[in-house]
């Protein structure tokens, strides 16, 4: 026979770990669908009063799915249809959040691009808090200086 109190511990455990299962799994959704550049796919993985914040611009936070929407698509609209490839470095998960540690890279043909585009490889690190199984927060973390070398890189033939 257990111990009093073990038995909850062990059935609460069991849910911790299945909640930082289903956390992991739903970034590697929520990052697909960035990769894809579906806005549909991607939105409905967010909680209708989410909040989303680039780190290199935290005084401008992004809030509700229709802002949310916009700022994704004016972000895609840089990289050509189909480039964006993603690797996972990390990821980390618990019952109310997930972080993960990316590798992106895509053909850049936003401001400064040159024709044709620029070939681009940044690290992100998104942190997400996760509510009824949805993300109600996000911090991305980026090198925003990423695009600037790339482009002078690409201008300089290298």
């Amino acid at each position: 026979m257990a111990p009093a109190g073990r038995g909850t511990v062990t059935v609460s455990a069991a849910v911790e770990t299945q909640l930082a299962r289903e956390n992991a799994e739903l970034l590697k959704r929520q990052v697909d669908a960035w990769a894809r550049n579906d806005l549909d796919e991607l939105l409905t993985l967010y909680n209708d009063d989410m909040v989303y914040i680039d780190m290199p611009f935290p005084d401008h936070p992004v809030r509700g799915k229709q802002a949310f929407r916009e700022h994704v698509r004016s972000h895609s609209a840089q990289f050509v249809p189909g480039t964006v490839q993603v690797e996972y470095a990390n990821i980390i998960a618990s019952s109310t959040g997930v972080v993960g540690e990316l590798r992106v890279t895509a053909r850049y043909v936003g401001e400064g691009a040159p024709d044709g585009g620029a070939e681009i490889s940044w690290w992100v690190v998104l942190i997400d808090t996760i509510v009824n199984g949805k993300v109600s927060t996000e911090h991305a973390h980026f090198d925003s200086m990423a695009f600037a070398k790339a482009i002078e890189q690409s201008n300089a033939g290298l």
